[in-house]
């Protein structure tokens, strides 16, 4: 095997780790999404909309930790923490409203119940953030190589 094929196996290897990492912290972050805005919908503390806002704050800060100090930890990650944080907020606003987009429309055309619109928003933005993580808010800066440390 040539130098540049294996370059390319462990860079490819590399990215699927990532992309795994991603999707673990992912999940995570959307199951805390979900029961948090499930429970304030649920118990009667704020309507669906505000439950929803609820949920994303708190899984904002759990995806965030979980992708700068997992998914995308590099060697410099820790001075770049500022950097990534505000991109990753930028990142995370445009999926929220792409979920609130959703959840709207799902209230607005159906008559079905709230929750399930609720769980239905939340599914359709982790494919489009991950892209957005990957190649802008946890990119290394272009003098900086990124370096998988799993």
């Amino acid at each position: 095997m040539t130098s540049d094929a294996r370059s390319y196996q462990d860079r490819a290897k590399a990215e699927a780790g990532m992309a795994f990492r991603f999707a673990i912290v992912g999940g995570v972050a959307t199951l805390t999404h979900a029961g948090v805005a499930l429970l304030l919908l649920q118990s009667g503390l704020l309507p669906a909309f505000l439950a929803n806002i609820g949920g994303f704050v708190i899984a904002f800060a759990v995806s965030f930790l979980g992708h700068h100090h997992w998914s995308f930890r590099t060697e410099n990650s820790g001075a770049e923490a500022g950097r990534r944080m505000r991109r990753f907020f930028l990142l995370a606003l445009a999926g929220f409203a792409l979920n609130s987009s959703a959840l709207a429309g799902w209230l607005g055309l159906t008559s079905w119940p709230e929750s399930l619109g609720i769980l239905f928003s939340i599914a359709v933005v982790p494919a489009l953030t991950f892209l957005g993580a990957r190649l802008w808010a946890f990119s290394a800066k272009p003098d900086a190589p990124v370096q998988d440390k799993s």
